[in-house]
């Protein structure tokens, strides 16, 4: 399911839209302990986060996994909603990864792997944590199948 939702608020200097695929918040009831996964996924994370920063929306819908290209309504919809979230925040000051966490078969998502990444991040316009979620793909690699901007 591919949410958008509108942030506005005490810290905001623009209404920021919310973008992710539906099951990302859900890990944090079924985690196990992984931590080759994690660190795997993280690393994983890392040139996806960074076309997120060029603002290279397109080569990100690209390179998300499938289930990420099928839940998003379209690479058009992706790309317009990834603008409105990222273009307010300004110049990013730094990132640092917070926290990883790794299940197997979360409630509402395909069985499988999974991995959230959070990042903890400062830009011109605040704080937030972006969570990436990463799905262990049939290969082996992790792909993105959801992004999540939230405020600190």
């Amino acid at each position: 399911m591919f949410q958008a939702r509108i942030r506005s608020g005490p810290g905001w200097k623009r209404p920021t839209i919310v973008l992710f695929v539906g099951f990302g918040l859900l890990l944090g009831a079924c985690s196990e302990s992984n931590p080759e996964a994690e660190r795997s996924a993280y690393e994983a994370s890392k040139p996806w986060i960074a076309l997120m920063d060029k603002g290279d929306y397109e080569k990100c819908w690209d390179a998300a996994a499938p289930w990420f290209r099928e839940e998003v309504a379209s690479r058009d919809m992706w790309i317009a909603k990834a603008h409105e979230t990222r273009d307010p925040l300004g110049e990013m000051k730094f990132r640092e990864l917070r926290t990883t966490t790794y299940a197997t078969n979360p409630i509402g998502a395909p069985d499988g792997e999974y991995t959230i990444v959070v990042y903890s991040s400062s830009w011109d316009a605040g704080s937030i944590y972006e969570t990436i979620s990463m799905q262990r793909q049939p290969d082996g690699s992790w792909g993105v199948v959801g992004y999540h901007v939230k405020q600190q």
